[in-house]
Protein backbone atom coordinates (compact mmCIF):
# COMPACT_ATOMS: atom_id res chain seq x y z
CA UNK A 1 0.00 0.00 0.00
CA UNK A 2 1.41 3.32 -0.93
CA UNK A 3 2.63 5.14 1.75
CA UNK A 4 1.85 9.28 1.19
CA UNK A 5 3.64 12.74 3.33
CA UNK A 6 1.06 15.38 3.56
CA UNK A 7 2.53 18.74 4.25
CA UNK A 8 0.43 21.67 5.32
CA UNK A 9 1.08 24.99 6.57
CA UNK A 10 -1.01 27.99 7.49
CA UNK A 11 -0.66 31.62 7.82
CA UNK A 12 0.06 33.05 11.24
CA UNK A 13 -2.95 34.88 11.67
CA UNK A 14 -5.21 31.68 10.27
CA UNK A 15 -3.12 29.36 12.97
CA UNK A 16 -5.94 27.62 15.26
CA UNK A 17 -4.36 28.18 18.58
CA UNK A 18 -5.54 31.90 17.78
CA UNK A 19 -8.39 31.98 15.70
CA UNK A 20 -11.55 30.69 17.02
CA UNK A 21 -12.71 30.39 13.45
CA UNK A 22 -10.03 27.94 12.30
CA UNK A 23 -9.97 26.18 15.59
CA UNK A 24 -13.84 25.06 15.07
CA UNK A 25 -12.76 24.17 11.40
CA UNK A 26 -10.06 21.88 12.65
CA UNK A 27 -12.41 20.47 15.85
CA UNK A 28 -14.67 19.54 13.00
CA UNK A 29 -12.01 17.76 10.74
CA UNK A 30 -10.24 15.83 14.08
CA UNK A 31 -14.01 14.91 15.03
CA UNK A 32 -15.11 13.56 11.31
CA UNK A 33 -10.98 11.66 9.96
CA UNK A 34 -11.64 8.37 11.33
CA UNK A 35 -14.52 7.51 9.39
CA UNK A 36 -13.45 9.54 6.11
CA UNK A 37 -10.41 7.41 6.61
CA UNK A 38 -12.47 4.25 6.92
CA UNK A 39 -14.00 4.98 4.06
CA UNK A 40 -11.41 5.27 1.96
CA UNK A 41 -9.37 2.52 3.37
CA UNK A 42 -6.63 4.53 4.39
CA UNK A 43 -4.97 4.34 7.46
CA UNK A 44 -2.94 7.14 9.42
CA UNK A 45 0.47 6.34 10.49
CA UNK A 46 1.57 9.73 12.96
CA UNK A 47 1.53 13.36 12.50
CA UNK A 48 4.46 15.93 13.67
CA UNK A 49 3.52 19.50 14.07
CA UNK A 50 6.32 22.38 13.48
CA UNK A 51 4.25 24.80 15.80
CA UNK A 52 6.80 27.90 15.33
CA UNK A 53 6.43 27.22 11.78
CA UNK A 54 2.87 26.74 11.79
CA UNK A 55 3.64 23.71 9.69
CA UNK A 56 1.76 19.64 10.33
CA UNK A 57 3.26 16.65 8.74
CA UNK A 58 1.25 13.73 8.35
CA UNK A 59 1.82 10.50 6.89
CA UNK A 60 -1.17 8.09 5.83
CA UNK A 61 -1.11 4.81 4.06
CA UNK A 62 -3.82 4.71 1.03
CA UNK A 63 -4.77 2.32 -1.37
CA UNK A 64 -4.06 4.23 -4.24
CA UNK A 65 -3.30 7.98 -4.97
CA UNK A 66 -6.75 8.44 -6.29
CA UNK A 67 -8.19 7.46 -2.87
CA UNK A 68 -6.14 9.50 -0.97
CA UNK A 69 -7.43 12.69 -3.42
CA UNK A 70 -10.78 11.53 -2.83
CA UNK A 71 -10.42 11.89 0.91
CA UNK A 72 -9.07 15.23 -0.13
CA UNK A 73 -12.61 16.33 -1.48
CA UNK A 74 -14.86 15.30 1.32
CA UNK A 75 -16.27 18.92 2.51
CA UNK A 76 -14.78 18.93 6.07
CA UNK A 77 -11.20 18.97 4.12
CA UNK A 78 -11.93 21.12 1.92
CA UNK A 79 -13.02 23.25 5.00
CA UNK A 80 -9.92 23.21 6.28
CA UNK A 81 -7.51 23.49 3.53
CA UNK A 82 -9.47 26.60 2.34
CA UNK A 83 -6.57 27.90 5.04
CA UNK A 84 -3.79 25.80 4.42
CA UNK A 85 -1.33 25.02 1.71
CA UNK A 86 -1.04 21.33 0.94
CA UNK A 87 1.64 19.14 -0.68
CA UNK A 88 1.37 15.69 -1.22
CA UNK A 89 4.30 13.19 -1.67
CA UNK A 90 4.28 9.84 -2.55
CA UNK A 91 7.05 8.23 0.25
CA UNK A 92 9.06 5.17 0.42
CA UNK A 93 9.75 3.60 4.15
CA UNK A 94 13.45 2.51 4.98
CA UNK A 95 12.10 -1.32 4.60
CA UNK A 96 11.25 -0.50 0.91
CA UNK A 97 14.29 1.00 0.24
CA UNK A 98 16.33 -1.74 1.05
CA UNK A 99 13.88 -4.62 -0.90
CA UNK A 100 15.11 -1.84 -3.88
CA UNK A 101 18.69 -1.96 -2.98
CA UNK A 102 18.58 -5.63 -2.46
CA UNK A 103 17.62 -5.85 -6.02
CA UNK A 104 20.05 -6.48 -9.37
CA UNK A 105 20.89 -3.31 -11.50
CA UNK A 106 19.49 -3.10 -14.90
Amino acid sequence: MPTFLLISRHAPESCWMFNEKTRQIHINLLNTLESLMKKYNISFLGAWFALSEHTLYEVFNAPTLEAFQKMAMEPEIVQWSAFNTMEIKLVATIDDVQRLLAQPVH
